[in-house]
């Protein structure tokens, strides 16, 4: 997914057409440890270029999953990625909008792009669906937090537990 300026000038009316599966190494998860896998994501882009102005529009559009670690216990979850946006590359250095990004030479390379795409994606916190087999250990213990407020309610604080003896009970 890289194409020089040359390549977009050479397009039929200056339209560009991606439709592609895309593999992802495992280099992938050295460089975010988050992830575990990319599995197979499909790739569908639409753009125009512009050579007056030296942009290229393009529109994408990915479907795939990745796998990461659940937060609670570090087991493997599929992550659907579906999402669509649309991003604007320029070759004029002279560009100041911060909202396109600009092309370091006369090479335009899509892939860093449609990574940050699946990043943006992937949600803060992950936990597996379904009964979770929280982890345990030698004097402690993950709870779900359901469990915590009902524990919470049965307690009553040691220190507050004598101001019970001066409510008035109704008999």
């Amino acid at each position: 997914m890289i194409y020089s300026r040359t390549d977009l000038l050479q397009l039929k009316d200056y339209h560009l057409v991606i439709d592609e599966d895309i593999k992802f190494t495992n280099e992938i998860s050295k460089q975010f440890p988050r992830i575990r896998k990319v599995n197979d994501m499909h790739v569908k882009a639409d753009g125009i270029y512009d050579p007056g102005s030296q942009q290229l529009a393009i529109h994408f559009e990915l479907n795939g999953s990745v796998t990461v670690g659940c937060d609670i216990t570090f087991e493997d979850v599929i992550v659907p990625i579906e999402t669509e946006a649309d991003e604007i590359f320029t070759f004029d250095k002279k560009e100041e909008d911060v909202n396109i990004l600009k092309v370091d030479g006369d090479v335009i390379e899509l892939l860093p792009t449609v990574l940050q795409l699946i990043l943006i994606e992937i949600p803060i916190k992950v936990v597996k669906s379904g009964k979770i087999d929280y982890p345990k250990g030698d004097g402690w213990e993950v709870i779900s937090e359901e469990t915590y407020n009902k524990q919470k309610e049965k307690k009553v604080d040691p220190r507050l537990a004598k101001l019970k003896e001066f409510i008035p009970q109704d008999e």
